[in-house]
């Protein structure tokens, strides 16, 4: 169906909705994921941080092909999506943008990347959104560590390791429409418990299609320890920048005594955006009620839990776990606590590790390929050609930090 803007002179900056307009027949729909496709291969995988992501060339390209037959208005609409904030320090800052970009070819495009700091990052958010449909921006916490366009090329990467038909899944929204109605018979103290679960800006950032795009921001997670984190029900994903960057290529571990040759940072991503995959599998994008309380997921599908908890976890190259969680229950490797962590471990290991996978529970895997994936498989790290972790020198067991603080 063709995609068109709604009602251009009233936009609301999350409003970015279309239809069918007689003068625009020719318009281009957004979010096709054309231009960063699905990769199944270890192209990647197998890179540092300075490698993988696309050229500055081919995000004009991306870029291009949207709004060439769209409405000059498209790019200022998505930019203020962008860099949408109720903080009054961004506020602030965006009004200087504003006036600072006034003589500027592209005035929305110098908001933005001022926004970044980066002209590469600025370019690269609008390619993102435009064709996947994912928001990438700073978080409310104006103090907290913010992204870069390294982070911005490491989401990329990771955005392409997830197939396009579950981008589009869990780009979906709770459409309660009129929340206090659907709950008016319940137990008081579960209303109340509904209200305050509830996200605060539904009326203004879920659109008119009952859809929202995955978001990745910055902040604080628990006690700045936590590396990521994703609400259940919601397909907002938030990141400790500097609990994150730990698994940055070149990043020395003294505690797992390794030294990471690629950039590790991947399935942190894939794992989050996993338990988006859990939160919104089993929606048809259509029942009324569907939030925390009532709404079915993967890992608490009667079908589907003793499958979960009886999967034996593969054993990661990297020691990833060791690395970056804070879990008591992490043995030897493996992950074997709460069903929701280790649902999306499993979908991690799949889209990553699968060789492992396979080998250490094969029931498991082929339930994710057949009931999951679609029949989409992959290749993982442990087919890269060269090694992905070395052990550490002594010199290196001697100067690195715990949970690599220390980088070369």
């Amino acid at each position: 169906m063709k995609i068109y803007l709604k009602q251009l002179c009233q936009l609301s900056i999350y409003a970015l909705l279309f239809f069918s307009c007689p003068t625009l027949q020719a318009a281009t729909p957004l979010f096709q994921n054309i231009f960063f496709p699905l990769s199944t291969d270890n192209s990647l995988l197998c890179t540092t941080s300075k490698e993988g992501y696309s050229s500055i060339n081919k995000l004009h390209e991306t870029i291009d092909f949207y709004e060439k037959n769209n409405p000059d208005t498209l790019r200022k609409h998505a930019v203020a999506v962008l860099t949408d904030h109720s903080n009054k320090e961004h506020l602030e800052d965006l009004q200087d943008y504003q006036q600072d970009c006034q003589d500027s070819a592209s005035i929305n495009l110098c908001i933005l990347e001022h926004y970044w700091d980066s002209k590469e990052a600025a370019l690269r958010a609008l390619a993102l959104f435009y064709d996947t449909k994912t928001i990438i921006k700073q978080g409310e916490n104006y103090k907290a560590r913010r992204f870069t366009v390294d982070h911005l090329r490491v989401f990329e990467k990771a955005i392409r390791k997830i197939p396009p038909f579950m981008r589009k899944t869990i780009s979906k929204a709770k459409p309660i429409k009129e929340l206090d109605k659907v709950i008016e018979n319940l137990d008081g103290g579960l209303q109340n418990l509904i209200q305050e679960a509830f996200p605060k800006d539904f009326a203004t950032s879920i659109w008119s299609d009952d859809t929202h795009p995955l978001t990745f921001v910055p902040g604080v997670g628990f006690k700045s320890q936590v590396v990521a984190q994703v609400y259940s029900g919601q397909n907002l994903i938030i990141f400790t920048v500097k609990a994150f960057d730990k698994g940055k290529d070149g990043r020395l571990y003294r505690d797992i005594d390794l030294h990471y040759l690629v950039d590790f940072r991947i399935p942190i991503i894939v794992h989050e955006i996993a338990h988006t995959i859990d939160n919104f599998h089993f929606w048809n994008g259509k029942d009324d009620l569907y939030f925390f309380y009532r709404y079915r997921k993967m890992s608490n599908d009667k079908q589907t839990l003793k499958l979960i908890n009886d999967a034996k976890l593969a054993l990661w190259p990297s020691k990833w776990f060791e690395a970056f969680e804070y879990l008591w229950e992490i043995h030897n490797g493996r992950y074997d606590g709460q069903t929701q962590e280790k649902l999306a471990e499993l979908v991690a290991q799949y889209i990553l590790i699968p060789e492992r996978l396979k080998k250490s529970s094969p029931k498991t895997y082929t339930w994710l390929r057949d009931d999951v994936f679609r029949s989409i498989e992959y290749s993982g790290y442990d087919s890269c050609p060269n090694p992905i972790v070395r052990p550490l020198t002594w010199w290196e067991d001697a100067i690195a930090k715990v949970l690599g603080t220390y980088s070369q």
